[in-house]
């Protein structure tokens, strides 16, 4: 067993990767990816705006909605990945290009925490931002429960989407 078998994960300790099964290697990867400035400014609006509802049951049957359509979404994804990357792990100059690009991504990111002080997600702009805003809004006002629900499925599936540009690279390497 080489050092590449475990991971050393704040809260959960060292795991072995290769005992792991998809759906638990996904919730791992999803909590350490869960810290992201793409993901936070969402679910922070939208506990706001579910905070802000008066009905407390419609409050929970959204919030619960967007989180599991979020993290079945989030665990879809990660496995398309997964699924391509291991198809791709075969040919050892794409596992040495997804290296390379990994390093290069890493000096990225750590540049950007240097000089992006606000913690910004850069993926998502001003006016794209103000877009889910306004359907989050649109969404959680709906009078039918019905189309809520799917309004927030349709939006989980949207803004993960959007942030999987943001968590594209924890699968990969």
């Amino acid at each position: 067993r080489g050092a590449a078998d475990t991971i050393n994960v704040p809260v959960f300790g060292q795991l072995d990767t290769k005992s792991l099964s998809l759906p638990v290697l996904t919730f791992v990867i999803a909590f350490m990816d869960g810290f992201n400035p793409c993901a936070m400014w969402v679910l922070l609006f939208l506990i706001s705006l579910l905070l802000g509802m008066k009905d407390r049951k419609r409050m929970w049957i959204l919030g619960i909605v967007f989180i599991v359509s979020s993290g079945l979404v989030y665990f879809l994804f990660l496995t398309a990945w997964l699924n391509l990357f291991l198809f791709l792990g075969f040919v050892f100059w794409i596992r040495i290009l997804v290296g390379l690009v990994a390093i290069g991504a890493g000096g990225y990111y750590l540049w950007d925490y240097i000089t992006n002080k606000s913690g910004a997600c850069r993926v998502m702009g001003g006016q794209k931002k103000q877009k889910v805003f306004e359907k989050l809004k649109k969404v959680t006002q709906k009078k039918q429960l019905g189309l809520a629900v799917l309004g927030m499925i349709l939006l989980a599936f949207a803004v993960n989407l959007v942030e999987l540009i943001c968590s594209a690279g924890l699968p990969a390497v």
